[in-house]
């Protein structure tokens, strides 16, 4: 076998391993709840009058946790909409910002940080603007605080997984991803940050800051506490429902920004992670050691995934195209069992999950040769 079938058969069976191992995993644990810490939740917004006041008012409505720990701020970043009045209707602390050279998440998160007082807190919450929580939320992120953890990284759930055969697919992912975060961290190693739904203790924000230039805040901010010593715990009962994009063009479009991000992300941090995990072995630091390389087998997914399939093509395509639409059904399913997903349209639209992954070959490649630009743009809901 070739070096190239050698390195992705390692790489796919590297990964296949986890997802195996986590099938195993329940969800169902008894989770004393005492409510002790103080939480600040930041939510940017950039036009999002559709949906930011019923985001807010689940939160504030339907959160199990006393009134007092937490404040909701909507960060109206560049606005034109309604989306300021709205949210201050719904009962949150507006921030307002214009900024028309520092556009996007990141630059709001930053800037978020630097208006509100930090130490009136314990931890801080980011959500985005389409969020609702389950009414625990924000007890189980206190019970994991308590328990010493200081990055976690909660339980995203498809809001809308039978809107069409694009959301199904994006709930496929969503469960699949889920599933490697739970046994990542059961086994000692550092989740990923997913984007929204995650809780960060201001204490790791004072010390590493917020300094995050890609389009993805998530990967990189991951990167960044991996190489700092710091882990996030995944807790699989911290449940956010997050809206997903209902159309292909919608969905081309939020998939070339990530990768892109994710490019961006390989050409910063890949060479000081594969550096780091030598360097942190022989210090006998063996279990962040772990982590970086699991982070260097995480990071260039795309890549890897992307050459694997134009070395399939190049073996075989007809032999490849009937790989990809027998097995990625079979492989979004095994989640499905273990999550015990009773959503009937999400097991009917199966058999669109192989059109649905190669649908990431045009994206992958053209994000991968575009990966120098920066432009941020909101996805709609």
């Amino acid at each position: 076998m070739d070096i190239i079938s050698i390195s992705i058969s390692f790489f796919y069976l590297y990964h296949f391993f986890f997802l195996l191992t986590s099938l195993g995993l329940s969800r169902d644990r008894k989770i004393e709840y005492s409510c002790e810490n103080r939480f600040a939740i930041l939510i940017p917004a950039h036009n999002e009058e559709n949906v930011i006041f019923g985001s807010v008012r689940s939160i504030i409505k339907t959160c199990l946790y006393p009134r007092e720990l937490f404040d909701v701020y909507v960060i109206a970043d560049n606005c034109t909409d309604d989306t300021i009045s709205l949210a201050k209707k719904a009962g949150a602390h507006v921030l307002i910002r214009f900024n028309e050279r520092l556009r996007g998440k990141q630059h709001a998160i930053k800037w978020a940080f630097e208006q509100i007082n930090l130490d009136d807190y314990n931890a801080v919450v980011i959500l985005d603007a389409d969020n609702h929580i389950h009414p625990n939320y924000l007890r189980v992120l206190d019970a994991e605080l308590i328990k010493g953890s200081k990055v976690i990284q909660g339980y995203i759930e498809a809001k809308n997984p039978c809107e069409s055969w694009v959301t199904a697919n994006y709930a496929y992912m969503a469960w699949y991803v889920n599933r490697v975060q739970m046994i990542r961290s059961k086994l000692g190693m550092s989740a990923w940050l997913g984007g929204t739904g995650l809780c960060i203790k201001t204490e790791i924000i004072k010390r590493i800051g917020w300094n995050v230039e890609t389009l993805v805040d998530d990967a990189e901010y991951t990167c960044q506490l991996i190489l700092a010593g710091e882990r996030v715990v995944f807790a699989a009962d911290a449940v956010v429902y997050d809206q997903k994009p209902d159309n292909l063009k919608d969905s081309l479009q939020q998939r070339l920004r990530w990768m892109r991000g994710q490019t961006q992300i390989c050409i910063r941090y890949l060479p000081r992670l594969i550096v780091s995990v030598p360097y942190l072995w022989f210090k006998g630091n063996m279990s962040q050691a772990v982590r970086a390389f699991d982070a260097i087998m995480w990071v260039p997914m795309h890549l890897v995934v992307l050459i694997s399939m134009i070395w399939s093509v190049y073996q075989g395509w007809w032999q490849y195209l009937l790989s990809v639409f027998l097995t990625v059904p079979f492989f979004n399913m095994l989640p499905m069992v273990t999550e015990k997903i009773t959503l009937w349209r999400p097991w009917a639209l199966l058999g669109t999950a192989g059109a649905f992954f190669l649908s990431w070959f045009p994206v992958t490649v053209w994000g991968a040769l575009t990966s120098g630009n920066k432009t941020w743009w909101r996805t709609p809901h």
